[in-house]
């Protein structure tokens, strides 16, 4: 796959529908925070967040290619 292929737009976590009525892009940050929270190590009971979702996204936001700050 080439860069290109994962950072083309439109970003597939942005719905395209009002609310959460985009059922894919909802999936997709799902699945997308799952990773980060297995990532993490937050399914272990000895982690200090174990079960905490809060903080994932921007922890992890600048840290794959082809992403910015703002």
């Amino acid at each position: 796959m080439r860069m290109n292929d994962v950072t083309a737009r439109p970003d597939p976590m942005i719905p395209c529908k009002p609310g959460a009525e985009d059922l894919v892009a909802m999936q997709n940050r799902n699945t997308w925070m799952t990773m980060l929270f297995m990532l993490e190590g937050r399914d272990n009971p000895d982690h200090p967040q174990r079960g905490l979702y809060t903080g994932l996204h921007k922890k992890h936001f600048s840290t794959f290619p082809g992403t910015d700050e703002n």
